[in-house]
């Protein structure tokens, strides 16, 4: 079907929401198209709407148990929401079905990171890459495995070989950015980040690096910025915050009352007043402030 492998193409360029449009197009003719609900899932996965992406997940593997695409679609949405052995065991069994799929493999090594298997991690790494020894986001993983171990050269090696294949990498854009940041060049790591999110503002590995980079510049400004990335991340996070927030100044506002606190009831209700107008500043100043950084660089006109 023509418009499904424009959605196919659509998100591996990364627009996830030019995606989206299409698999809801091709799903109003054939709802019942595995491939069209496992795609969507994985669309929906990259804009961090995991709720939805499980449903549509689910309904792939209703549809067609056996579909290789299905079982790696909700071991993504697992591993975003951080049930590791869950998506462990839906990346073992599209393994299974697709033993020589690179992708399955990449799947794998990237669960075991995020377990911190390391060596596991490798092992899958090493095997996706055998498969699709020029695919540069194979290669930037087996390059971050190698990071996370602390083998620096093989890390800029595999960076270099993924930029090579694909000069627009994010991953290998990212990688390379890591690697500099681990020897010390803020500022060529900043320049990596950046050029990244000029093609993807919302790209969570660029703005965690610009982050790590804020921290080794300044701790103060850049716990500020990591605060704010992770709070942007997620609508349901500031929420969370925010009705926290109000639980401890209830608490210490009638504690204060009863201990006949007077002041501290003051400074509490201050407190949570300052709270709220920053929850409605806050994150306009980090667009500010991310909108700054991104007009700092200007990429090439071949780049």
């Amino acid at each position: 079907m023509d418009e499904l492998l424009l959605a196919q193409a659509q998100l591996e360029r990364g627009q996830n929401y030019a995606a989206v449009e299409t698999l809801r197009r091709v799903l109003a003719e054939e709802p019942e198209l595995a491939e069209a609900h496992a795609l969507l899932s994985l669309s929906l996965v990259n804009l961090r709407r995991l709720h939805a992406a499980l449903f549509e997940a689910r309904e792939a593997l209703q549809l067609s148990p056996e579909l290789a695409l299905a079982h790696r679609c909700m071991a993504a949405v697992l591993l975003a929401r951080r049930r590791l052995e869950e998506a462990l065991e839906h990346c073992n069994q599209a393994i299974t079905l697709a033993p020589e799929s690179a992708i399955g493999h990449s799947q794998l090594a990237a669960i075991e990171l995020a377990a911190g298997r390391l060596p596991k991690a490798l092992q899958a790494a090493q095997k996706a890459c055998a498969l699709e020894p020029e695919d540069p986001d194979c290669l930037s993983l087996l390059g971050t495995c190698y990071l996370h171990q602390g083998e620096l050269a093989e890390a800029d090696r595999c960076a270099a070989e993924a930029l090579q294949q694909s000069p627009e990498s994010a991953d290998g854009l990212i990688l390379r950015g890591r690697i500099f940041l681990a020897r010390g060049d803020t500022q060529a790591a900043r320049e990596h980040a950046i050029w990244v999110l000029h093609g993807d503002p919302a790209n969570d590995q660029a703005l965690a690096l610009l982050v790590q980079v804020k921290v080794r510049e300044s701790l103060l400004l850049g716990t500020w910025w990591r605060a704010n990335s992770w709070l942007m991340q997620s609508t349901t996070r500031t929420i969370g915050v925010l009705a926290g927030a109000y639980l401890l100044q209830r608490t210490l506002s009638i504690w204060s009352h009863v201990e006949g606190h007077q002041m501290m009831t003051q400074f509490v209700t201050y407190g949570w007043l300052a709270c709220c107008i920053y929850s409605w500043s806050g994150p306009a100043i980090y667009r500010r402030m991310l909108q700054k950084e991104l007009e700092t660089v200007s990429l090439r006109a071949d780049f």
